[in-house]
């Protein structure tokens, strides 16, 4: 039975939804498996989806080259039986398993591939993660304009043999091809995605209503390596972390993927839930990218200011419901930030283990030293960690020194006002809230605060028209490379016009790096000018945040918060 005091929980929260949820005509039947997702999906191209809650359908109706293990993440067979590397890392060869059909019974070949990979680095498509394949011969040349299509280093030999050249070794191009943009579009999908659009992965969508949920029904056509257990799946689109939270709660959900920070303290303790709440370290950061051509962001004195005053150890806390873990420097999770984490989950769930998540890295973060503003974070015991970047007194040291009035003082110039842009739902109104309150405490800066719908912020996002902007992002592959490459000239993820020709360089000459020791210490030194003079302000390393019933099976802790959906199966009530 559930205690007295989640009961109570949940009744205050979600009482309303819930009927309004069962209130609805035409419910369809049950499903095998309910998520309760997060949002509708902007868009479920996989040339043009950015989301988690996109991914996470994509992934289900599609099936790229290569499968990652549900818990290793090692690479494994998709719809490449086998493949081949050339013994200097640079030629992939990647035999096609044979008899693969599209969702509507045509033959799914290697020209499928190529095709759909040349149409992600189309310069006039504007595919957001066209960047990905920039290590393939031609590649990157084609996206500038500088050459043609037929000059992309990716060819067929027959219908089942798919070859890439690689400029150089890229160690994680095996991660890359599991990855959504890089699974086969359907060539009638001209840039749309829908019901309508055959696709190839062990699902298809059978119906699809805004605001309530997509039906997934198996694919009859499907040939691929997995035999998966769940036929029906149901992805509900719920923004409401407490709406969630209900729906778990009533049965009527298997998986949320969003919890209410205030929920988290009773759902650890709680005999009942501990066990469904999945907290698990994983690669992903949350961050505010920054407009620094926007006052005062302009001036890097300012930007440094409003970093020195957050309390990270008090958002992650009190806010955040105490899981994730604040965060010094773009790339999440350094080695002491996880011997924290290890403290915490010790005794909580002894079955799971905490590896270094990115290993050989040894990442780079902000510190409240006046005269070394960034440093190795080895340098950092995990004691001290979580308030090495927190000295609200040296923040408004520094802005004075500037010429900027702060609080106690009138001479000076006043800093001018900053607004806060947060997509809608979650804890992100929370935490702007918070970060509203901070600087308007600590540094008398005046902010506003904008929250948009998910679809609408991402397209002000990537027009740069904020002050500062929440974001977060998740790794596509275990290196440094999945975040730091993020921020180079002209990529079309950084969405933040910032551009810096040492940054560039550094990245440049970490990617063509063979040796591993070498190249960490280059990202390590890229990173350092990101934080320095970059348009980042990092807040804190993401934890999983699933919260799954113990009904659903195959649910398994990984680097990359993925979880196929071919690995999962739901035991009987």
């Amino acid at each position: 039975m559930r205690s007295l005091e989640f009961a109570i929980l949940v009744l205050i929260t979600l009482s309303v939804p819930i009927l309004a949820i069962w209130s609805l005509p035409s419910l369809p039947g049950p499903a095998d498996l309910v998520i309760a997702n997060g949002t509708d999906p902007g868009s479920i191209h996989p040339h043009r989806a950015t989301g988690l809650p996109e991914g996470r359908i994509i992934r289900a109706i599609h099936e790229g080259l290569v499968l990652l293990d549900p818990q290793s993440l090692q690479p494994i067979p998709g719809c490449a039986e086998r493949w081949e590397i050339s013994a200097d890392g640079t030629r992939y060869r990647f035999h096609i398993q044979p008899g693969l059909l599209w969702s509507d019974g045509t033959r799914l070949t290697a020209e499928d591939f190529r095709r759909s990979w040349l149409d992600l680095l189309d310069p006039l498509q504007g595919a957001p993660y066209g960047d990905l394949l920039d290590s393939v011969i031609g590649a990157k040349g084609w996206r500038q304009l500088k050459s043609s299509r037929d000059q992309v280093a990716i060819r067929t030999e027959g219908d089942a043999m798919l070859v890439i050249e690689l400029e150089q070794p890229v160690p994680w191009f095996l991660f890359l091809c599991a990855q959504t943009p890089l699974q086969p579009v359907h060539p009638q999908a001209d840039g749309r995605a829908g019901i309508d659009i055959a696709t190839n992965g062990p699902w298809i969508i059978e119906s699809w209503r805004l605001r309530d949920r997509i039906r997934l029904i198996p694919n009859p056509y499907y040939r691929g390596p997995s035999t998966p257990n769940l036929e029906v799946i149901d992805f509900l689109a719920v923004e409401s972390g407490n709406t969630q939270l209900n729906l778990l709660a009533a049965g009527m959900a298997d998986w949320s993927v969003r919890t209410p920070a205030a929920a988290i303290p009773v759902l650890r303790k709680d005999p009942k839930w501990a066990s469904m709440w999945r907290a698990d370290p994983y690669l992903g950061i949350s961050f505010y990218r920054l407009n620094l051509e926007r006052p005062p962001l302009d001036d890097g004195t300012v930007r440094r200011a409003i970093s020195l005053v957050l309390d990270r150890q008090q958002l992650c806390r009190d806010v955040l419901g105490g899981d994730p873990e604040p965060a010094l420097g773009l790339i999440p999770w350094p080695a002491p930030a996880i011997e924290r984490q290890r403290a915490k989950m010790k005794g909580r769930r002894p079955s799971v283990q905490i590896p270094d998540l990115l290993p050989g890295y040894r990442g780079m973060a902000m510190t409240n030293q006046p005269q070394a503003a960034v440093i190795p974070a080895t340098e950092i015991s995990p004691e001290q960690w979580p308030v090495a970047g927190y000295d609200p007194q040296l923040a408004r040291q520094i802005l004075q020194q500037a010429g900027w009035r702060v609080p106690g003082s009138s001479d000076g110039r006043p800093i001018p006002p900053i607004e806060i842009l947060h997509p809608s739902g979650g804890t992100h109104s929370l935490v702007a809230e918070w970060l509203q309150m901070v600087w308007k405490r600590e540094l008398g800066i005046e902010t506003t605060i904008q929250s948009m719908e998910w679809r609408s912020f991402l397209d002000v996002q990537r027009s740069v028209d904020y002050h500062v902007s929440y974001s977060s992002w998740i790794a596509d592959y275990p290196d440094p490379a999945t975040f730091l490459t993020l921020f180079t000239s002209g990529a079309p993820n950084s969405r933040t016009g910032w551009s810096d020709a040492e940054y560039d360089q550094r990245v440049i000459s970490a990617l063509a790096e063979p040796r591993v020791d070498v190249r960490m210490k280059i990202w390590q030194q890229a990173e350092k000018i990101l934080l320095e003079r970059g348009p980042v302000l990092p807040l804190w390393s993401m934890t999983s945040g699933n919260l799954v019933s113990d009904r659903v099976e195959g649910f398994l802790a990984n680097p990359l918060d993925q979880h196929d959906l071919r690995a999962l199966d739901r035991s009987p009530r």
